[in-house]
């Protein structure tokens, strides 16, 4: 089976090290482009080493870019990448959600596409609950928490000096439209210590409780989410990404991972989101735009933030997509 030609353009040691090794098997790693070019693609056996984006995509002709850069930078370099034509994946927002139009038009006439999703979708453990909930075998969801803590202060993704990185919301905010549905308000508070902390309903009418740490303590780095149902039901997955679901004492299912064995590119959802663009490139979705609910996402990221300034309940712009798009999202999560 044929496999992609991948770059990377970002600083390599601000990613993890599980995404650059899941560029390497899944596709053939053309390209890295970053200052310490020569010594990260040695490191992470790509084939060529640039400096700069345009000899990158002049000389190494990827299929695709996965993009690590800052958002006030990801416009102009995604509509870089194809013109040249490369498909784009990029890992948080691919841009604001005054952008996000634009950038579907430019990719649409450009022939190519932008897959914006973060790790955390294509992890074992989420896409066993979104299997769980959509076929009813869970229940009727009552209410979904979600805890999100990272270590460190706010590099890439971080705008208007929020106390979360942009891209930390974008990540929590796309669970939530995978496993309820879009978000129809929000009203968020902020503090200064590098919390925020949101209540959101969503459209099918489930309440939703976000909190969100930019830098706590190394054993409290990752996502916990935990969903409720009506007949009492309760599916939790843990930092490690395991999951349980089950009433009481009974176990209606589950996703262990044993950690002396575990694939963390696996179960971080690394693999999975690299194949999943991999896929989008060899199958020739040209002119797709942007692949997902993009748009709602981030307008619900960006709607966060705007409760959080003005203290006060905030309605997330509405944000359609073609029906397209739709179609290839329906595809992307399955």
């Amino acid at each position: 089976m044929p496999s992609a030609r991948l770059a990377f353009v970002g600083p390599s040691r601000e990613v993890s090290p599980w995404l650059l090794r899941s560029i390497a098997r899944i596709g053939i790693f053309e390209a890295i482009c970053e200052d310490h070019a020569e010594e990260s693609a040695a490191q992470h056996h790509a084939r060529w080493a640039f400096t700069d984006l345009a000899s990158l995509l002049r000389e190494a002709e990827p299929d695709g870019v996965i993009l690590h850069q800052p958002l006030e930078d990801r416009t102009k370099m995604l509509k870089e990448c194809l013109a040249a034509g490369a498909g784009v994946l990029v890992t948080g927002a691919p841009g604001t959600a005054a952008t996000c139009k634009r950038l579907a038009s430019f990719s649409k006439l450009s022939g190519r596409f932008i897959l914006a999703a973060p790790p955390l979708r294509f992890a074992p453990a989420m896409m066993l609950a979104k299997r769980l909930v959509e076929s009813g075998k869970f229940g009727v969801p009552l209410s979904m928490t979600l805890h999100s803590s990272r270590r460190g202060s706010p590099r890439l993704g971080t705008r208007d000096n929020a106390v979360v990185a942009h891209d930390q919301m974008f990540e929590a905010v796309d669970v939530v439209h995978q496993l309820i549905g879009p978000i129809h308000q929000v009203y968020a508070v902020a503090h200064a210590d590098g919390a925020l902390v949101a209540s959101m309903m969503t459209t099918p009418g489930v309440p939703v409780s976000l909190v969100l740490h930019a830098s706590g303590p190394p054993e409290a780095v990752g996502v916990e989410i935990v969903l409720r149902a009506a007949d009492g039901t309760t599916l939790r997955i843990d930092r490690n990404l395991q999951l349980l679901s089950g009433n009481g004492s009974r176990v209606d299912a589950a996703h262990r991972v044993a950690m002396a064995t575990v694939d963390p590119a696996l179960e971080l959802g690394y693999e999975g989101l690299i194949a999943e663009f991999g896929r989008h490139l060899l199958a020739g979705h040209r002119g797709a735009g942007l692949i997902g609910q993009v748009a709602s996402v981030v307008a619900a990221t960006e709607a966060v933030f705007a409760s959080a300034a003005r203290q006060r309940a905030v309605t997330p712009r509405g944000a359609g997509l073609g029906r397209g798009s739709r179609e290839l999202a329906d595809r992307s999560t399955q």
